[in-house]
């Protein structure tokens, strides 16, 4: 898959150590791998709640209720 352009907004402090500690034909790649790894983080925290949130049977019970009267 190509690489879309798109803007983004960050505070000064960020974009001032960015432009310190990698080089500026970098950015780009740099930032891709931090929001890669910020959402795989994200996808698993979501995934151990859902996972949760089916052993909670009296959420469970509660849920079968509702579908019940839903599809009367």
């Amino acid at each position: 898959m190509g690489n879309v352009p798109i803007t983004l907004t960050l505070p000064e402090s960020i974009i001032k150590d960015l432009h310190l500690y990698i080089s500026k034909r970098q950015i780009s790649k740099f930032v891709a791998r931090m929001v890669e790894n910020g959402l795989e983080t994200e996808k698993q925290k979501l995934a151990q709640e859902f996972q949760d949130a089916n052993k909670d049977d009296e959420r469970n019970s509660e849920i079968l209720i509702w579908d019940t009267l839903l599809d009367q």
